[in-house]
């Protein structure tokens, strides 16, 4: 017999090749068993064993539960309390399939449920949707190249700049109306002018962040006489890589190589990130699932540490690096980074979020603290340690840590490269380069986990 019963219902078996069985269901926190009068299990299985889950309301609180096993097995119980029996094993059974419904989803199921007709969505076919998307990049190529002016060089024609201006806009409205129909159709609101609106609020937002990053690269692009231009044009007329290439010529003129600057960083970056990230996840997840004297206290020292920048720090930093005789080393720019206070407030905000019932259930099969924290725990926040490790990256990655350290072999690429834009007019140009070469890492690491990061926790679903 089962022991610590929460939940029991008396009912009816019905199995293949099997006659009608009177018994009860009987269910505890992992498992759940139908006996007979007599005591004797007819069918039993674990909660982590369910592939699905149906329930079929016949009135009042009755109704028949179909199981389905991952082994293939399956068998239907109709209980005579089985709304509650349904309920009980849909809470307890934490290895369930997420179902993501979308708004227009849920509006078609309630439409159903009040007898309205359904109209049929057109769909458009991922085929389709790759087409349009192939051709809002012709596009973009297209007004690149006319930008550029190759169009007029090979027509031999001097275009107006009113004519320059409605191709542009013609050639970003054809764009928008193409990636428009490239994406699946979501309706966040209820009106077709509320959709609009948001669209055209969304678009303009996206235009004012994209257009630094869009000037910076066209100004990499450009040949010296176009960076000084008035006024400035975003996109190069005459493209040139002869910028990078000034870049890579005046680095190798420098006695300490170039490899050796980039080792500097990606050194101090790979390891000051996942310092960062172990401190800041176990700190966080004692401080939200956790209770012990002081705690709050020093949640609010570190909340605290948020308002004071790196300006602010910087003298105590290096008192307390010279004091440990760490001047003049990579620990003087890792330790740090170890210590900074916006990884361990994400993590323990996210961290709160997380259900204490994974946790006690992980403690009831035996685990221990460190594999509840890194099997459980740490899977269920990637969203919140991916936002940390761009944070961290990116403070890591662009700091010069000229005040820290002095020896030239130690230094880092950002120290290099700004004392190359501080060399004048003649290397604008190579500034430009600079500019692109700073910001690629940091940029390149949001795009790859930028869907992670956008991804709903896997117990958003689940309540206490």
């Amino acid at each position: 017999m089962m022991e610590n019963i929460l939940e029991r219902s008396s009912g009816t078996l019905l199995m293949p090749g099997m006659p009608r069985a009177r018994g009860e269901l009987v269910m505890n926190e992992t498992r759940a068993a139908f006996v007979n009068k007599k005591g004797q299990e007819l069918a039993a299985f674990e909660f982590s064993q369910l592939e699905r889950l149906l329930n079929v309301r016949h009135g009042g609180v009755s109704s028949t539960v179909t199981v389905s096993l991952k082994d293939g097995s399956a068998f239907e119980m109709y209980l005579d309390k089985g709304l509650a029996a349904y309920a009980f094993l849909d809470a307890h059974w934490l290895s369930k399939p997420r179902q993501v419904r979308s708004r227009a989803d849920e509006l078609r199921r309630l439409a159903e449920l009040r007898g309205e007709r359904i109209q049929k969505v057109r769909t458009i076919s991922d085929s389709r949707r790759r087409a349009f998307r192939i051709c809002a990049l012709v596009v973009a190529l297209l007004v690149v190249i006319f930008d550029t002016g190759l169009v007029q060089k090979l027509f031999g024609a001097n275009l107006s700049s009113g004519i320059t201006i409605s191709v542009n806009v013609l050639g970003v409205a054809l764009i928008l109306v193409f990636l428009a129909f490239s994406f699946k159709r979501r309706h966040p609101n209820r009106s077709v002018g509320g959709d609009i609106g948001i669209y055209i609020l969304l678009i303009l937002m996206a235009c004012l962040m994209a257009f630094p990053l869009v000037f910076a690269i066209g100004s990499s692009l450009k040949p010296l006489d176009e960076l000084f231009r008035f006024p400035p044009t975003v996109f190069p007329r005459h493209v040139t890589f002869d910028n990078f290439s000034d870049l890579v010529v005046t680095m190798g003129q420098s006695w300490v190589p170039f490899s050796r600057y980039l080792l500097n960083t990606v050194l101090i970056t790979f390891i000051g990130t996942a310092g960062h990230l172990i401190i800041a996840s176990m700190a966080a997840f004692v401080l939200a699932k956790y209770d012990f004297p002081g705690g709050k206290v020093f949640f609010a020292v570190v909340t605290t540490a948020l308002m004071f920048s790196g300006y602010v720090t910087g003298i105590p930093n290096y008192v307390i690096m010279s004091k440990l005789g760490m001047i003049d080393t990579y620990w003087a720019l890792i330790l740090p980074a170890f210590a900074a206070p916006i990884g361990l407030f994400m993590m323990k905000q996210f961290m709160e979020g997380l259900p204490t019932a994974l946790i006690e259930a992980a403690h009831i099969d035996g685990a221990g603290e460190f594999r509840i924290f890194w099997s459980i725990v740490m899977p269920n926040v990637k969203p919140a340690w991916l936002t940390v490790i761009i944070f961290s990256v990116q403070g890591l990655w662009n700091t010069s840590a000229s005040t820290v350290i002095y020896s030239e072999a130690k230094k880092t690429l950002v120290y290099a490269l700004q004392q190359i834009q501080a060399g004048g007019i003649a290397r604008t140009g190579q500034a430009a380069a600079v500019t692109v070469v700073v910001m690629l890492v940091p940029i390149l690491i949001f795009v790859f986990s930028e869907s992670q990061i956008l991804e709903t926790m896997a117990s958003s679903g689940i309540k206490d």
